[in-house]
């Protein structure tokens, strides 16, 4: 009996409905078919069995997305599964490649298919992917040769609307033109004869083409009778269907909804796209009663439905192993690299790099036999174990220490503890190589190795993430940098012992080299595809989706959206049970209706009754399909053509090349494919580039010294020396081996325990460190104070919704302001490095298996259940756990509240080996930019500038200035700031370098960073690499000495050198307005600079033009730009010198700089107002986007562009709104000002203006990203606080004793000015002085008016930050009056 599942997962008994008065769903679209089909799977599975049914057909529109899951699910019911789809089919004698427009019906024709057997799947998954592939212009598109080739074990259904038959007897019943019918029976015909006749169905088999009715609205119910006139004219079958694509005939209203976000529309819209009521997973009684009207055709047809399904029988190659055959030839061990070779001085890791690349993977030509498997499998397992023992002692060393200091064994120290561990390590690399081997995939880590390898070799570096990280296997290799003994990483996380999938190793490459690696494995395998994904609808997401088709406005939409908790996967109906507003709302209590409503106007609004229509529209939808995306990472891998194995696609408008699956990434995986993640990280090319700088700019005595190792590079050097003076009895190798040190920029072989790095974490300054950025993640470390990498870990696993309520606890207990609670020595034991609070998926399955005694693979399945909700396999698992716990000591409640805790925690633990894994990359990153922070923060600046515009990444320039220069020894800051220059002709690199001065020391503390010639508009990379060959030639050169240019003639004669071509007028205008030229003709001369291009040009042209007929050079220099030697003279005069030209103003040459660099880098327009900006401001760009809700700011800035909007809707409806981009010296950010405020004030957001504004307003969050909402513009120059106090701040220690004197100055300042006319401001002192601070009275009738001129005055006399307004009304909500209202006396804020 089948069956259907309450919502509490229990089994409820259907009736059993007679074979004769049954129906099968033949013609049904799911979710899959994307934003069309509203049936997800899992539900439309469930109702099947519900109402009898033994089978279903799903027909998603050109594709087999949800093929699999379909099966699957349909298997768990005891449901037959038949797959197929609604295939789009070009007209007869138009091929699917021809993509010339016809003025419509571009898709082609309607035709459903079906899979009678595994032929007939071999045969879709050709179909699918040749539409996708080939066909593709609209739609999908297949055509009648293809399918004429590609029909057998097919079953293929025409008749409904949009069919090819369906389309001519519509325009037949229409018009009653025959020739219509007769292409109606051509059509039919030759379907019949592919599928019936030639390659069709063999004799006394039952036909495999069908008639199809539909019975739903007055077009296919005009046509029917058309159909089965047809049928019995041509003696075909008849098939009935129903077109299903919704679930229920209440779900119209929500599959209506669904429509409108696929096209667009509002529900409110008339002219738009609708589907029938009917088109619904109707009962077989329904279906037979709606066709009884047909008589014995109808009757037939439905008969058809269950003898079609009958037949249908595919049994999919679930687990089969389609990964990639391999075969690996051994190295003679003997021939293997030594560790202790004396070429290799020590250094492990260059020996380990030699050692691996002795060993060459290969995959076989052609498909192998038995024998050649089970010889590889041997080859393989014997590789890996060779591979894996000398990276044992690569990561370990040779002798019996093991580095670090960990968990096992606590109670012991000094050699005991150490020869634990060890044993512990091999032990766990012994267990792992077994399970491999036993599984038959030591091939596959061969594969990951090969890859990794490949790139290692040739600088490409990479590091595991995910599960992958806590495998010892992986980690000796160097696929990870985590001990998963030193870190309690578990094996069982990364692979069920007992599981027949390939576990998945991701893998974090170098971005530059990722493509490399992609190409090596592509060459190498010969079929890589990428990995589709699906973006669902999650609860906030359909809230936002149906608010926007329902035309609830922005701010209502918003508001129930927020009311869903931040829970992790929650439903619509759970967030209702966990949140009353929510509730209450879906009830229409009114008081959570006015909450919605609060300060919204009318036409904002939303009633009742609208809202319990957008969540019920919510409810239905969510958790669908909505979009198909690619993966940013993951491929398949395979040695023969992919579409034997998966359905193929491509996204419209992408590149033959870019193939993609047709199946999610699990999906690939269960049918036996190779699935990798290939992910481009931007941190590892930084650290790259960063590792690169350190060698360029510092000798290797310096690196050492740097790091706080000037000792062991001594003993390094004088093992070396030492070895050479003993002349054969040792060698300088031998002895030097013997270390065995680690060099300081091997950051696979670091220790993570260093507090001088550690530091940098603990008092937040993690610009560029990965991962720890954020301003939110910044305060969390203050509050951690980290002292160890588990606290790293555990930062990165709690900052995220759900387990950050936690922080609170975990910090308090690290600190020893909470006890730690005690629970079970078990539970204690695996939460004892998290303070006992349960962080990781990890903690838990220990729990559960050391306290339930649960088998570790099984206690990660219930991880899984767990985060999909899968109650009925969670319940399975709670009695065995209770009963386990009461072995243990547990009382049963005890044990039963326990397991709730462990079913709360395991719905966000994260994955410890992921967490491990970055939180190891953040540490390198800190690591660095703690050691070498100039190169570091030069490497960062060059990959942030590629990937952010400008104003994303300037305020990187403001960290840079507040970056610690550390003494290495003794930690203490010797410096801060690292400063940051211009770009420039004769210093810049074509990315941010480190620069030295001439005759400065090259050391890590010194040196500034230069812009790269490649931030600069214009300039590409042919012009950048001409110059910086002419400028700085390689070694061996004949000219081997820097050759700087010496003017603007000698650039542009040297570099047009190189070629027609290289540089135009344009980006040589652009350099010229950047400053690369100050250095050689100074700034305040870019104007004439830019009068004498065409000058400057035509020289050079005219000296290449000599050089050609033989009369020499411009500047004497024989061959140009390309030889001679030494200095080149000055030009004459009458071509080297600058046209006169009037200079520019200090706004066009911040505006020249803008232009092309995006951003101001000599000066800062807002640098002639800090002081009388600083005055009132109360906040940055920046630092108001960590303000609160509503909190009054003050800024004061640029503005970039302006974004003018018409208002649809409400009271302001047909009147402008105006969203800002405000830019100051610390970023960018939104701000908008609505009507009132753009009528009164929009005149002053001037985007081509230089000169700055303030703006006054508070911050809004209810938008996403934090904005603010400006109520009043002020000119610069203006007064944007009034009436206000001007407080004056003496500060004892700054002022060093001159603090009456600067009191006096100050004063008669004041009086001069207060003497001077009207004023506004009473003064106010505040003297500091030995850590407390005075407030002196002034007389109030002492006031001035204040203007810039006195501000810069008193700043300094005073010092910076000493003179501000306080108190006083800042700014009020403009109500459009011709009043003021910030002059009305309200409540001062404080700014």
């Amino acid at each position: 009996m089948a069956g259907g599942e309450s919502k509490s997962g229990a089994t409820k008994p259907v009736p059993v409905i007679p074979a004769d008065q049954q129906f099968v769903h033949l013609h049904l679209h799911t979710e899959y078919s994307l934003l069309d089909g509203g049936n997800r799977v899992d539900k439309l599975v469930n109702r099947v069995a519900e109402l009898g049914m033994t089978a279903v057909g799903v027909t998603d529109h050109g594709n087999i997305f949800g093929a699999v899951s379909v099966y699957q699910t349909c298997k768990e019911k005891g449901i037959r599964p038949i797959l197929g789809v609604e295939a789009y089919v070009t007209p007869p004698g138009k091929p699917r490649q021809d993509r010339t427009y016809s003025g419509g019906g571009e898709g082609g024709y309607h035709l459903v298919l079906l899979c009678e057997n595994n032929e007939g799947w071999q045969n879709l998954l050709v179909l699918c992917s040749e539409a996708y592939l080939t066909g593709f212009y609209y739609k999908p598109r297949i055509d009648r040769e293809l399918l004429e080739k590609h029909s057998a074990g097919l079953i293929a259904v025409n008749g409904h609307l949009g069919s090819e038959i369906g389309e001519h007897l519509l325009d037949y019943e229409r018009t009653g033109d025959e020739k219509y019918w007769k292409l109606a029976v051509e059509s039919a015909e030759w379907h019949a004869r592919v599928f019936n006749g030639n390659g069709g169905a063999r004799p006394g088999e039952p036909p495999r083409f069908y008639v199809e009715l539909q019975h739903h609205i007055a077009e296919q119910n005009s046509i029917n009778k058309h159909l089965i006139r047809l049928a019995r004219e041509l003696d075909l079958p008849l098939v009935s269907d129903n077109d299903a694509h919704f679930l229920k005939a209440e779900d119209h209203d929500a599959h209506d909804t669904l429509i409108c976000i696929s096209t667009g529309k509002n529900k409110s819209d008339t002219n738009r796209m609708r589907y029938p009521t009917e088109l619904y997973v109707k009962s077989p009684a329904q279906m037979r009663a709606m066709f009884e009207a047909y008589g014995d055709a109808g009757r037939e047809a439905c008969d058809n439905s269950v003898r079609i399904a009958e037949r249908c029988n595919v049994e999919l190659p679930l687990g089969r192993n389609n990964a990639p055959a391999v075969r690996i030839d051994l190295p003679d061990p003997k021939k293997l690299p030594r560790h202790d070779d004396p070429k290799y001085a020590g250094d492990l890791s260059a020996w380990y790099k030699d050692y691996c690349a002795s060993f060459e993977l290969k995959p076989f030509a052609s498909v192998p036999t038995q024998a050649e498997l089970a010889e590889s499998k041997k080859n393989c397992d014997a590789a890996l174990r060779m591979l894996s023992d000398a990276g044992f002692v690569w990561r370990y060393g040779p002798g019996e220490q093991a580095r670090g200091t960990g968990h096992l064994a606590p109670e012991k120290t000094g050699a005991a503890h150490e020869a634990d561990r060890r044993t512990a390590q091999m032990a766990r690399l012994e267990r792992e190589l077994k399970i491999l081997a036993d599984k038959n995939i030591s091939a596959y880590f061969l594969i990951v190795w090969d890859f990794v390898n490949w790139g290692r070799q040739r600088g490409i570096p990479s590091n595991a993430r995910g599960s992958g990280v806590g495998t010892m296997v992986g980690y000796v290799l160097g696929l990870s940098n985590a001990c998963p003994v030193e870190y309690g990483l578990l094996f069982e996380r990364f692979t069920d012992p007992d599981r027949s999938e390939y576990p998945d190793i991701d893998i974090d490459l170098c971005q530059d080299g990722r493509g490399e690696v992609i190409n090596y494995v592509r060459k190498k395998y010969g079929h890589v595809a990428q990995i589709i994904t699906f973006g669902t609808m999650k609860a906030r997401a359909a809230i936002r989706d149906v608010s926007r088709v329902l035309a609830v406005s922005l701010p209502a939409a918003d508001r129930i959206a927020k009311l869903i908790p931040d829970t992790l996967n929650i439903t619509l109906d759970e967030a209702i049970e966990q949140e009353p507003d929510l509730k209450g709302l879906y009830d229409g209590q009114q008081r959570c209706l006015d909450k919605v409503n609060d300060k919204l106007s009318p036409e904002q609004s939303i009633d009742a009754r609208t809202v319990r229509s957008l969540i019920d529209n919510a409810r239905t939808l969510e958790g669908q399909a909505r979009h198909a995306g690619v993966h940013a990472a993951g491929v398949i891998i395979a040695t023969r053509p992919l579409q034997e194995i998966v359905p193929l696609y491509r996204q419209s408008g992408s590149e033959e090349t870019e193939i993609v699956t047709q199946w999610d990434g699990p999906t690939c995986e269960k049918m036996g494919l190779l699935k990798m993640d290939f992910l481009g990280l931007r941190t590892i090319s930084i650290v790259e580039r960063a590792r690169k700088l350190i060698r360029e700019g510092l000798s290797e005595e310096e690196i050492w010294k740097a790091v706080g190792r000037s000792a062991e590079f001594e003993q390094l050097r004088a093992a070396k020396q030492q070895g050479s003076n003993q002349k054969g009895k040792k060698s300088a190798g031998e002895s030097a081996a013997a270390l065995s040190f680690a060099h300081p920029l091997d950051l696979d072989r670091l220790h993570y325990t260093d507090q001088k790095v550690l530091e940098l974490f603990r008092r937040g300054d993690t610009t560029g460190v990965f991962q720890f950025e954020s301003g939110g993640m910044r305060r969390l470390l203050v509050e951690m104070k980290p002292d160890r990498l588990e606290d790293l870990i555990a930062a990165n696993a709690l900052f995220r919704p759900g387990p950050m309520d936690l922080i609170p606890d975990y910090n308090r207990r690290k600190h020893g302001q909470d006890a730690v609670p005690r629970v079970h020595d078990i539970v204690d034991r695996y939460t004892a490095e998290t303070y006992g609070v349960m962080v990781y998926q990890e903690q838990v399955m220990q729990i559960v298996h050391g306290l339930g005694g649960i088998k570790l693979r099984d206690a990660y399945t219930l991880i899984k259940n767990i985060s999909k909700k899968k109650h009925d396999k969670i319940e399975k698992e709670r009695p065995k756990f209770v009963e386990g716990a009461q072995k243990q000591g547990l009382n049963k409640q005890a044990a039963e509240e326990l397991f709730e805790l462990i079913l709360k925690f395991a719905g966000y633990g994260f994955n410890k080996s992921h967490s491990t894994g970055y939180a190891i990359v953040a540490y390198q990153t800190a690591y660095l930019k703690t050691y070498f922070p100039a190169q570091y923060m030069a490497a960062f600046l060059t990959y942030e500038s590629q990937a952010q515009k400008a104003s994303e990444w300037i305020p990187y320039l403001e960290d840079c200035r507040r970056t610690r220069v550390i003494d290495p020894e003794t930690g203490k800051v010797t410096k801060v700031g690292v400063e940051v220059k211009p770009p420039d002709i004769n210093l810049s690199q074509a990315d941010f370098a480190v620069v030295f001065e001439a005759g400065e020391a090259h050391t890590s503390s010194g040196g500034h960073i230069r812009f790269g010639l490649r931030a600069i508009k214009g300039v590409g990379d042919k012009l950048i690499e001409a110059i910086i060959q002419e400028r700085d030639p390689k070694s061996g050169d004949e000219r081997a000495e820097p050759r700087p240019f010496t003017s603007l003639f000698d650039f542009c004669e040297r570099v047009m050198s190189h070629g027609t071509g290289i540089l135009n007028k344009a980006a040589l205008e652009s350099l010229i307005k950047c400053g690369v030229f100050d250095s050689v003709h100074g700034r305040q001369n870019r104007a004439a600079m830019i009068a004498s291009i065409e000058q400057a040009v035509g020289a050079a042209q005219k000296a290449a033009q000599d050089r050609a007929s033989g009369r020499g050079s411009l500047c004497g220099r024989a061959g140009g730009g390309l030889g001679g030697g030494g200095p080149a003279p000055a030009a004459p005069a009458d071509t080297g010198v600058l046209t006169r030209a009037t200079p520019w103003s200090e706004s066009e040459t911040l505006a020249g700089e803008k232009d092309v660099l995006g951003f101001y880098v000599s000066s800062h327009p807002l640098e002639t107002w800090k002081h009388w900006a600083a005055t009132f401001a109360n906040a940055d760009t920046s630092s108001v986007k960590n303000m609160a809700q509503d909190t009054r700011a003050i800024i004061a800035g640029l503005v970039q562009s302006v974004r003018q909007l018409v208002v649809k809707s409400g009271r302001s409806a047909g009147q402008k709104m105006g969203i800002v981009t405000f830019e100051d010296t610390a970023g960018a950010m939104d701000c908008v000002l609505f009507t009132d405020a753009f009528a009164r004030f929009g005149h002053l957001v001037d985007a081509s203006s230089t000169t700055p504004v303030f703006l006054l307003g508070r911050v809004d969050r209810s938008r996403g990203d934090p904005q603010l909402i400006v109520e009043r513009v002020v000119p610069i120059d203006g007064v944007p606080v009034l009436p206000g106090r001007l407080q004056l701040f003496f500060d004892g220690e700054r002022l060093n004793g001159t603090g009456r004197s600067s009191m006096e100055r100050a004063a008669e300042l004041v009086r001069a000015k207060a003497a001077a006319g009207p004023a506004d401001f009473p003064i106010e002192i505040a003297v500091a002085s030995a850590g407390s601070v005075a407030t002196m009275s002034v007389d109030s009738r002492t006031r001035v008016a204040l203007d810039p001129d006195l501000i810069k005055q008193l700043v300094l006399i005073l010092g910076e930050g000493c003179v501000r307004v306080v108190g006083g009304v800042t700014a009020e909500v403009v109500n459009g009056s011709n009043s003021r209202p910030w002059e009305k006396k309200k409540r001062p804020v404080e700014v």
